[in-house]
């Protein structure tokens, strides 16, 4: 999540991931895989984008492509994956992103599950696609994405989610803001003095309440050692005078303190029945991931959620990569083999 020091906008950060392309306009077969352009609509948006489906013959299982934050297009490389291993794939640019209209940034993240869902009710329609083996992949909010999806339609047959918080997208930007302290070489309790600080700043721009003890705090704040860095932090907010930070803020940042911040994935959770896999990095700086990995499984345990599996791989990072010795990335060994046999036990594909 980023403010503008100029605007104090508020924009949910791109979180690296599997590299998305721009597919080619034309329809295509690549080997086992028969690629064409789609359309479908939610409501006024039309989003445009890639079906790829395995070339042999009969219906095939199939999923839907969740975005991560920011101006994402359609995920090819995912898709590829995906089409290659007999599961059909949709992907498509985000609302007003490449081919699609409409504006991501004028509505709160939850409302792009729609478009997902309008997504799978075009597959569903389609002779070469198994109807009742219809999933959904997300990474980074893309992981919120996928189980709100299985929560709200009956439609959603399995989730896959990589890198997706247990926790509020509000917390999980205060563990990235904290990360960063700790790199400038903070020490544990600075951090939680910081940390207690932004939280209770955007309680207030949340609520409206408490003005005086968040601007006591606030003041008080200013001679803290923490607080230079604090104002450095690519958000911007703490830069500001407090009479600016405390103001009501503009309509982009409305969205993030009265509809995201607080989003509690917890409630999408413990609606979930169908199977799931979560995937994590143990080396992930802008996700909490012990404490997700808890809450996850605390929360299907506790609703009696009979097929979730949870994967944690020591050395990945948030887009499931690790760092080679010669500075080099690459996917985090296990990590496509762990969503292909979990996809082949349930999906009957090879």
């Amino acid at each position: 999540m980023k403010i503008n020091s100029a605007s104090a906008l508020i924009a949910i950060v791109t979180c690296a991931g599997q590299a998305c392309g721009r597919p080619p306009r034309h329809s295509e077969s690549s080997g086992a895989v028969h690629e064409e352009q789609v359309q479908f609509s939610n409501g006024n948006v039309t989003l445009r984008g890639s079906l790829l489906v395995p070339t042999a013959a009969g219906r095939h299982p199939a999923v839907v492509i969740f975005h991560g934050s920011g101006p994402e297009a359609r995920n090819m490389t995912m898709a590829r994956w995906f089409a290659s291993r007999g599961v059909a794939a949709l992907t498509y640019d985000k609302r007003g992103v490449g081919e699609s209209t409409g504006d991501f940034g004028q509505v709160a993240f939850m409302d792009l599950c729609g478009d997902g869902l309008a997504g799978i009710g075009l597959l569903k329609t389609r002779a070469d696609i198994r109807s009742n083996q219809i999933g959904v992949w997300g990474l980074s909010q893309g992981g919120w994405l996928g189980p709100l999806a299985a929560a709200r339609s009956r439609d959603v047959a399995f989730v896959i989610a990589v890198s997706g918080p247990g926790v509020t997208p509000g917390e999980q930007m205060i563990f990235l803001y904290g990360r960063q302290l700790h790199a400038n070489g903070f020490a544990d309790a600075q951090v939680e003095e910081a940390s207690a600080l932004r939280r209770r700043v955007w309680n207030f721009l949340a609520t409206g309440e408490g003005y005086e003890p968040t601007r006591a705090a606030l003041d008080s704040a200013r001679s803290k050692p923490w607080y230079t860095s604090l104002q450095e932090q690519d958000d911007g907010l703490f830069a500001l005078p407090a009479s600016t930070i405390l103001r009501y803020p503009p309509q982009r940042s409305r969205l993030w303190f009265n509809a995201e911040m607080n989003y509690d994935p917890t409630i999408a959770l413990r609606k979930l029945t169908v199977p799931a896999l979560f995937l994590f990095g143990a080396k992930d700086d802008m996700v909490p991931v012990e404490r997700s990995v808890e809450i996850i499984r605390a929360t299907l345990t506790h609703c009696g959620h009979a097929d979730f599996t949870i994967h944690v791989f020591p050395d990945a990072d948030h887009s499931m990569h690790v760092t080679l010795p010669d500075g080099t990335m690459q996917l985090a060994p296990g990590y496509l083999d762990a969503m292909r046999d979990w996809l082949r036990k349930r999906l009957s594909i090879n």
